[in-house]
């Protein structure tokens, strides 16, 4: 048996941008305290109960306001909203300031004209290497049937894109 190799961090990642994901932010409340980050690591977990994960880095302001407060919410971005996944990686001191939004039912902000919406209540938490693992039962959702904004190869895309690109 062959002892499998670690590879690097870099090499790591060359290959995860080659997986095409939905963007989304991740927005949370812990108090007068909400935040907001753009993640592509999102899953769906189980139908039953409906259950999905978000992987935070526990260097994330966010992860201490989901981890206290015990809740998140998925806004999966539509492919008009580049502007705001790039509004929320960029970590601003005041991410909610200019932004068009709602508090849902667990006290978290959703983003207007997103293509969906999950509300989460954490129910079990895994930490691994610099991450945590978040696995939420969803409280309540919303869709509204928009063309996901995409990320693939380092760069936003949309579906339209993708079949110009592969055709």
């Amino acid at each position: 048996m062959i002892p499998p190799r670690s590879i690097s961090g870099d090499q790591f990642k060359s290959v995860m941008r080659r997986f095409a994901a939905s963007v989304n932010v991740i927005t949370s409340v812990d108090g007068a305290v909400m935040n907001g980050m753009t993640a592509t690591a999102v899953c769906s977990v189980s139908a039953d109960p409906p259950s999905l994960l978000v992987i935070v880095n526990r260097s994330n302001r966010s992860h201490p306001v989901i981890s206290r407060s015990g809740t998140f919410a998925v806004n999966v971005l539509s492919s008009d909203q580049e502007e705001l996944a790039g509004h929320f990686a960029a970590k601003k001191p005041d991410p909610f300031a200019d932004i068009d939004y709602r508090i849902g039912q667990t006290g978290c902000p959703l983003l207007r004209d997103a293509d969906a919406t999950l509300e989460c209540a954490v129910v079990q938490e895994t930490d691994f290497g610099t991450h945590t693992i978040f696995i939420g039962r969803i409280v309540t959702c919303a869709v509204a049937s928009k063309s996901p904004l995409l990320y693939h190869a380092g760069r936003f895309c949309r579906l339209e894109d993708m079949a110009l690109h592969y055709a």
